[in-house]
This record gives C-alpha cells, structure tokens and sequence, in this order.
C-alpha cells in the first residue's frame, strides 16, 4: 500500500546548470511539465509535497542550492554517492559531473538494447561523453560551449568586441567582424562534434548518438549524422535515477 501511495506522488528533478537551472515535473518517471529559470533569477514556486532529485554544478553558495536544500532536505541530491542503475568505468567517479552523468541516465533510458552511445551536451561547456554496450559509462571529453568561446576571443584579444550567442544559423563567410565570430564559433563546433562523432563510429558499428542543450537543434540541422535530439535529456535521466531509489 505505501509502494502505492508513493506512486501517486510528484516527482521532481532539477537540474542547476552553469547558465540555467531547469525543473521537470512528473508522475513516476514521464515528464509531464518542464521550466527554465536563469541562474540570477529567484526559484519559482515549488510544491512542497514532493520526490526530488537535484543535479549541481554550482558553488555550494549558489542561492537556488541554498533555497532547495531549505526546502527539501531530504531530496536525493546526485553525486559519486548515488546508487546509479549502469556502471561507472573510470578512474574516478567524484570528477564526473552531475549533469553529464545525468545526461547518460536519460540516453539509456531511451536506448535500443545493446549498442554504444556517445552522449553529447552543449551546454556552458561541450561534453562527450561515452556508453559502451553493456551500459556502462566509460569516459569522454569537454571542451568549451558557445559563449565561452565567443567571451574568451574577446578577453584574450584587444579590439574583437564582446558578442552573444544567436540564435539564428550565422553565414559561413562573415562579411564583417561579428559575423565572422559567429561564423568561426558556430561551424567550429559543428566540425568538432561531426569529428567527434566520425571517430567514434570509426570503432563502433551499432550505436546510437544523442544530443541536449542550449543549441543541440540548430547543431543537429548541420550535422551529416543522424542524432536523437531532446531538450530534457538530463531531467530524463534524473527522473530515471530518482525512480531508482524507490
């Protein structure tokens, strides 16, 4: 009876990004309603009769941690702890960060059985990260994200202005500065990720490859590879995660 009434009861993960924070809301694991909030802005509103589970890659100081941990002192909060239903093949589970183990939950809940999967997220940072066919997590790699790249040209450099992401797909030949900093930052990215993905079905025959993140639709568009694309793929995974713990 208390399995059934635990059931019945709202699940919600969040997951605190560099640049954003986002919340899912769900019965049992279907995402049902997910939200965006900037990571000056205040937490909305959050029911108080809840299951959560939150992903951090914030300083503990950050004022949506120390709101949640007010709120719910017992949500499960991801770290090297957390029981996860794969495997960790690395050598040190404690420097993996939340969000891209997060991002593999919700890749392998999604999954067709038995393939290798290269998950990627753009994000504040770029991750790679890899699943081999037994479902475990083996490693991957990080580079820098969109507006990084665009604010590290500026701070590195004495006359290119600061510039934001677009959201529109900029011109391959820029025909003035701005441009050909969106040009440079965008197709660069695309060209890293396609690299990324061509070794990595250079070794695997059966896979599949994921994408999530700020910009993953206009980076799939450009892409020759057929990626599976979802905005929510880490509020996926948490959920997954959380559902675990039952």
């Amino acid at each position: 009876m208390k399995r059934e009434k635990d059931k019945k009861k709202l699940n919600l993960a969040i997951d605190i990004g560099n640049t954003n924070t986002k919340i899912g809301f769900a019965n049992d694991e279907t995402l049902t309603e997910c939200s965006t909030v900037s990571a000056q802005s205040p937490l909305p509103t959050l029911p108080q009769n809840a299951r959560v589970i939150v992903s951090n890659v914030r300083e503990e100081t950050h004022h949506h941690l120390i709101d949640l941990r007010k709120q719910y002192p017992d949500a499960i909060w991801l770290d090297e702890k957390t029981q996860l239903f794969f495997p960790i093949k690395t050598e040190r589970r404690d420097t993996i960060g939340t969000d891209r183990l997060a991002a593999c939950a919700g890749a392998l809940s999604l999954e067709k059985k038995g393939v290798d999967k290269l998950v990627i997220t753009t994000g504040t940072c770029i991750t790679f990260n890899y699943i081999d066919r037994d479902r475990a997590f083996i490693g991957g790699a990080i580079s820098p994200g969109y507006q990084m790249r665009l604010d590290a040209m500026h701070h590195f450099t004495g006359k290119l202005p600061k510039l934001s992401a677009e959201d529109q797909i900029p011109p391959h030949i820029g025909k003035d500065t701005d441009n050909n900093l969106h040009s440079g930052v965008f197709f660069g990215i695309c060209d890293e990720i396609d690299g990324r993905i061509s070794r990595f079905i250079d070794v695997h025959r059966d896979y599949e490859i994921f994408i999530t993140g700020g910009h993953h639709l206009r980076l799939v568009n450009q892409s020759k590879y057929s990626i599976f694309a979802n905005s929510n793929l880490q509020l996926i995974g948490l959920l997954k995660i959380l559902e675990f713990q039952s």
